[in-house]
């Protein structure tokens, strides 16, 4: 299905260049002028600025060249007009110093030149006629080759006489036929079923090269999504892409569609993101205004509330959703992941992703979850291993069908095992502020992963904000972790340096039965402690411990429980936040209702 969207996908955008065969556009950066009397005139830099990122680079510009109608990996098989510089110009100080190298460009130029010749006779072209005099002096094309010194291996260059040598009607007239002839000629004796079209007719020996993943492990001179050049992959001696037939046109389509796909700095068609080493890409069947990225990394607020209310059976959109996730592995493709569904089931897979993370924040909406920020929960420095990167986007693409599992819950958990204060010098609301601030991303992902592995099992899913009817142990555990944090911030009247939180976070949230009863015992303290100066402090929260022991049903180890697994933790850590978020919502609204009840009781003295 793979191959036969992206053979659709250059049917209906890229008409143009499949009708055309024979020719194909790649950015040639050096233009080689060439005066009607066969002299050499100078050589132009074909270069524009492009933003890539944060920087400006200068990028070639793009122009309609030949396509070579063989694998060019061995042999010589020039290009009228434009090829690389070896071909163009022989050997120069761009090829290597070894006897090899230097023999090989020499033979390269003079199929060169000869094509040059072959096609100057057929077309009596005058463009055509002056490059035969410009080759036919060693003296002017030693003045280019000075001229192009400093070009690095495989330029391309392209020969302009008064204008490219490649626009010219006759030049191009002349390659189609030559494409044809050659590309007949390699045809031979290949016939077998399209994989893509299931029509019967020639099968392409060989599929041309995949660009744009140098950057993802692939090679820069491009890579194979289908090769069997080598014996182990090959059947019932069938030779190369034999094994895999498919038609000449199907296997150009493929390409040509990867290659567009691929292309980096299109900035009126953002298809491509790379993340931890995956190239992304995204099309539509039918082309409407949809940017898949802009709802992951970062999510437009207004877009992703625009997905509220979304419902699969009321939407009439049919359009198709296509997304690959692609790397390079040497000379080879690596299709990482493939996604096909329609376009509403998408957007509601979307809808349901930020609502799984979204978590209660008792101050104003910080807005939706960025995947960067993810990508810093599962590791420090935002560069967590590729399959955990591939698991989050699946998770949004593909919705409840690709669920997380512990291996993403244990890496989100990882960060939380020792809680530390930003700044100890800041105190109150604004300490509690960074705190949650900072956890409301890991929370949110540990909301995911743990309702992701509930609804497995046949159970209630954890809501956004804390739910006082939950009476599992480990989320019972969790909001008396924050209790006991909250008793023993109001009892202190100085800075705390190390909370209880802090020393014991980790052992409370995997052995309660260890670590609770030495909590209790600080509890106790600090309950005598707040009492001299809050007495009605004192007895709301000693109510409010009281009132989640009695949740909390006795096992045999006693209390609390002995151990808690990794969904236990999960639902520990949760608990946890959620009744902080609670308690700090609480405070606030109270706050609020005090300064109200005091500026009206200020407007009537007045």
């Amino acid at each position: 299905m793979l191959l036969q969207a992206l053979a659709s996908y250059a049917d209906t955008r890229l008409a143009s260049e499949l009708n055309d065969a024979a020719w194909e556009k790649k950015p040639v950066p050096w233009q080689l002028e060439i005066s009607s009397q066969g002299k050499f005139l100078s050589v132009v830099p074909r270069t524009t600025t492009d933003t890539r990122g944060k920087k400006q680079v200068q990028v070639a510009m793009e122009m309609s060249v030949p396509r070579s109608p063989v694998n060019r990996n061995s042999g010589h098989h020039p290009m009228l007009g434009a090829d690389d510089i070896a071909y163009a110009l022989g050997a120069g100080a761009w090829t290597p110093d070894r006897p090899s190298d230097r023999e090989k460009a020499e033979k390269h130029h003079e199929a060169f030149v000869t094509l040059i010749g072959r096609a100057a006779a057929e077309t009596a072209d005058a463009g055509l006629d002056a490059c035969v005099r410009f080759y036919a002096d060693p003296a002017e094309v030693g003045r280019a080759r000075e001229a192009l010194r400093d070009a690095k291996p495989g330029t391309l260059v392209a020969l302009s006489v008064g204008g490219p040598l490649v626009d010219r009607p006759a030049v191009r007239t002349f390659w189609r036929k030559y494409y044809q002839a050659k590309f007949s000629e390699r045809m031979e004796g290949s016939e077998g079923e399209c994989f893509i079209s299931g029509t019967i007719g020639a099968v392409a020996p060989t599929h041309e090269k995949i660009k744009g993943v140098s950057t993802l492990g692939g090679q820069a001179s491009g890579v194979a999504l289908m090769s069997f050049d080598k014996e182990a992959f090959r059947s019932y001696g069938w030779e190369q892409n034999r094994n895999s037939p498919v038609s000449p046109e199907r296997a150009l389509a493929y390409v040509l569609a990867l290659n567009h796909l691929l292309k980096p700095g299109k900035v009126d068609k953002p298809t491509r993101k790379d993340i931890a080493g995956i190239g992304f890409i995204f099309w539509l069947r039918s082309p409407e205004p949809f940017d898949f990225f802009a709802f992951l990394d970062p999510p437009d607020t207004a877009t992703v509330e625009a997905l509220r209310g979304l419902d699969a059976r009321a939407d009439p959109d049919l359009n198709m959703f296509y997304l690959a996730g692609l790397s390079g592995n040497g000379g080879r493709l690596r299709v990482r992941c493939w996604v096909m569904d329609s376009l509403a089931r998408i957007k509601l897979n979307l809808q349901e992703w930020h609502e799984q993370l979204r978590i209660a924040y008792p101050w104003d909406d910080p807005g939706p979850v960025r995947l960067w920020q993810l990508e810093y929960v599962l590791d420090r420095e935002g560069q967590p291993p590729a399959h955990h990167t591939l698991a989050l986007l699946r998770r949004a693409i593909e919705g409840k069908s690709q669920p997380l599992g512990y291996a993403m819950l244990w890496a989100a958990l990882n960060r939380l095992r020792h809680p530390k204060e930003e700044n100890t010098a800041t105190g109150g609301k604004k300490k509690d502020m960074m705190r949650l601030s900072r956890l409301r991303v890991p929370m949110g992902l540990v909301r995911l992963c743990i309702n992701d592995i509930q609804r497995a099992k046949g159970v209630t899913e954890m809501s956004e904000g804390l739910d006082e009817n939950c009476a599992i142990p480990a989320y019972i555990c969790g909001r008396l972790m924050a209790v006991f944090e909250n008793l023993q911030r109001t009892s202190s009247e100085r800075e705390i340096k190390s909370s209880v939180l802090d020393r014991y976070f980790a052992l409370a949230s995997t052995y309660p039965a260890v670590a609770f009863p030495k909590i209790e015992s600080l509890a106790l303290k600090h309950l005598r402690k707040l009492r001299r100066f809050n007495g009605g402090g004192a007895y709301a929260i000693d109510a409010r411990l009281q009132d989640l022991h009695k949740k909390l049903q006795p096992t045999a180890t006693g209390a609390y429980p002995a151990q808690l697994s990794l969904e236990g933790q999960g639902l520990f850590a949760l608990g946890y936040y959620h009744q902080k978020a609670w308690s700090i919502a609480q405070a606030r609204d109270r706050r609020q209702s005090k300064e109200s009840t005091n500026e009206n009781d200020q407007e009537k003295e007045q």
